[in-house]
């Protein structure tokens, strides 16, 4: 009996561990008062348990050797945090964690993927995952329960905590590239047909830029595949499926005016437009058409209450740094466009502590409690955050992990383009394209451990199927 459990588990493990990602997101929101949750704590224990796990099998020396490089630069940079004076050392370990959860449960699901009995586990808990969400969005509706995106009538999310907005949105364009791939694997027409309908409703009523372009470049991409496999592999054509990808995208473009993206976007104009208007009248007043350093003492007063008014969300940046050196960061600017712009002021914030920061500083990176453990500082977008908060070394560590899976995929696709051309390897590319390119765009993602799992999870099965290509050419 206790042969067959192990069997079991051995069988199911990976599947098991994806399909509960949904349910640890809705139990962080019920859970979301406290300042360890469950779902948390499970996390965190897949992040230690499972490479342990590995290390006990005897794993390869590539598993040892990433496992090594990752922990000697999580040294490095605490003990450089150390040197200059720990500020929040728990907020800061806790942080690094969610950062490093990425490359190495990648690790892991790379040396654990290694046949097809464990990916066909994996497709599995990918297929869960997304029906599982797709379940829990309208019950949270439905029960009146869930949390709105940015506002009533402007997107909804389900049980999903306020910091985990933009997370939501990328792992919905996550599940969604699969989605599609079930669709077009399926042999049940209805669902080929009924899918990307579903998953266009998804993406269009949470609201989001992320969702809503997402929506297009998802069934875009799988229209286009379409197309190649008729023309370049012969295959029969699934005109029932290029059907409901194109009508999906028509009905996403014509209901523009009534979505959620177009309100959130008018409201932004709107406020926007009223600001120019205000700051109009008040440069008149100042006679201020320029400011800078020599300029009359009027305009530069018009433009410190220009400043002032605009980074009103961020005060400690001037009262950290001084306006002047405000000033020198934005170039002197007044577009109003730049100066409301959120990201660019938690950019600026940033980029002048690392400026202040010594030359191992700069290599190692510094606390990220220096921008505040309240998260009302913290850089939004991934790619930035990871270039500050760990510095040129980390930064370049990071990016030469992800860049090995795509060289090693453009290698395979210059190597038998057409052999290469599968249904799976492609969701594969589009999935972790989007997934990169929303880490800069939207953020949340490298960041966030619900959402990253799926991450090292298709870098992971890229892996996997580009070493197939190489064993059986």
């Amino acid at each position: 009996m206790e042969t067959e459990r192990k069997n079991w588990l051995g069988e199911h493990w990976l599947t098991l561990l994806l399909a509960a990602q949904p349910l640890l997101d809705a139990l962080a929101y019920w859970q979301r008062n406290g300042s360890f949750t469950p779902a948390g704590l499970l996390r965190l224990t897949v992040l230690i348990v499972l490479p342990l796990f590995i290390l006990l099998r005897r794993p390869g020396r590539g598993f040892c050797l990433g496992l090594a490089v990752i922990g000697g630069f999580c040294l490095l940079h605490l003990a450089n945090d150390f040197r200059l004076g720990f500020l929040s050392p728990w907020f800061e370990l806790s942080y690094l964690l969610r950062v490093v959860q990425m490359p190495v449960l990648c690790l892991c699901f790379v040396q654990t993927i290694r046949d097809e009995q464990t990916k066909a586990q994996a497709l599995r808990g990918l297929r869960l995952a997304a029906i599982l969400t797709a379940l829990f969005i309208p019950l949270a509706w439905v029960s009146g329960t869930g949390n709105v995106t940015y506002g009533p009538g402007l997107g909804y999310s389900g049980w999903v905590i306020d910091d985990n907005r933009c997370a939501h949105s990328i792992l919905l364009v996550t599940l969604s590239a699969f989605a599609l791939y079930f669709a077009h694997q399926s042999g049940r027409r209805w669902l080929t047909a009924l899918i990307p309908p579903l998953v266009g409703a998804y993406l269009f009523t949470n609201g989001t830029k992320a969702c809503y372009y997402g929506l297009f470049v998802l069934c875009g991409g799988f229209a286009a595949y379409l197309l190649l496999e008729k023309l370049l592999l012969k295959k029969n054509m699934k005109i029932l499926l290029l059907l409901s990808l194109v009508l999906t995208m028509a009905a996403a473009a014509v209901f523009y005016p009534v979505s959620p993206r177009y309100r959130v976007d008018q409201r932004a104009e709107e406020a926007l437009s009223a600001a120019r208007l205000r700051d109009s009248r008040e440069r008149e007043k100042a006679g201020a058409s320029g400011a800078a350093p020599g300029e009359s003492a009027k305009q530069r007063e018009y433009l410190e209450k220009l400043y002032r008014r605009c980074l009103g969300e961020y005060p400690e940046l001037y009262r950290r740094f001084g306006m002047e050196r405000v000033w020198e960061q934005y170039h002197y600017t007044r577009d109003l466009t730049v100066l409301r712009d959120a990201r660019r002021a938690e950019r600026a914030y940033a980029r002048m502590i690392r400026e202040d920061g010594d030359t191992l500083t700069k290599l190692l990176g510094f606390e990220a409690s220096q921008m505040g453990v309240d998260g009302h500082y913290d850089l939004e977008n991934d790619w930035p955050a990871l270039f500050y908060y760990y510095g040129d070394l980390g930064f370049a560590l990071y990016a030469g992990f992800v860049l090995a899976f795509l060289l090693r995929a453009l290698r395979a696709l210059l190597r038998d383009f057409r052999g290469s051309l599968t249904p799976l390897n492609f969701t594969l590319l589009l999935c972790v394209s989007l997934q990169l390119g929303l880490a800069q765009y939207s953020g949340a993602l490298l960041r966030r451990p619900n959402v990253s799992i799926y991450l090292s999870l298709a870098l992971a099965l890229l892996w996997y199927q580009t070493r197939e290509k190489e064993v059986h050419p």
